[in-house]
Order: C-alpha cells, then sequence, then structure tokens
C-alpha cells in the first residue's frame, strides 16, 4: 500500500469531493454529472478538467487503480515511473494467486 499512497501523493494532485454534502461539493459533483449518494467514484482529470481516461466507478481493487494510475499518465503521455510499472505487472488481474491453507 505505501507505494499506491506514493503513487497519489506525487505522480497526481488529488481531491477528494464528497457527493452527500451541499455548497461547493455539491456545484463541483453536478458539473461533472456525478450523482449524489453513488459509489466512490476515480477521476483522472486533465489541466483542462476534463476526464484524460475514460471515468468509471466501482474500481475497488488495488490493481485496478495502480492500472488506472498507470494508464492515465501514458494517456496525458506522462512517464510511467519504473517502480510504478512493476507495481502495475505484480498487481495485474491473474498475477497474484491466492491460496488458502487449513489444519485441523
Amino acid at each position: 500500500m505505501p507505494l499506491l499512497v506514493e503513487a497519489a501523493e506525487e505522480l497526481f494532485h488529488s481531491v477528494a469531493i464528497r457527493n452527500n454534502v451541499e455548497g461547493y461539493e455539491d456545484e463541483v459533483r453536478k458539473r461533472f454529472g456525478e450523482p449524489a449518494w453513488n459509489n466512490p467514484v476515480v477521476r483522472f482529470l486533465g489541466g483542462d478538467a476534463k476526464d484524460v481516461i475514460e471515468r468509471k466507478d466501482g474500481v475497488w481493487e488495488r490493481g485496478a487503480l495502480i492500472a488506472r494510475m498507470c494508464a492515465a499518465l501514458r494517456a496525458a503521455q506522462r512517464e510511467v515511473p519504473p517502480w510504478l510499472r512493476t507495481l502495475e505487472r505484480e498487481t495485474a488481474a491473474g498475477a497474484v494467486e491466492t491460496a488458502l491453507f487449513a489444519m485441523t
């Protein structure tokens, strides 16, 4: 998780907009056409406030978020740091296997 946090802090300007309050955050939510009380959505915007990659909700897994970070950097024609590319490969769907062991 620390590398994911580092990517968010070092490579992006992160902003949280609550979707269930009035005032400025409500205005921002409406500007981007987001419904109130929806599930969290991660968007990657350019300096023109337009989506760099397509909006997608339901991104709950760490690997999916890392993949979208890399896709956004590539779409913006920015370099994806080697450590983030490695993390993308390591967390790609199907790259991580889970095993469950039990003893009685």
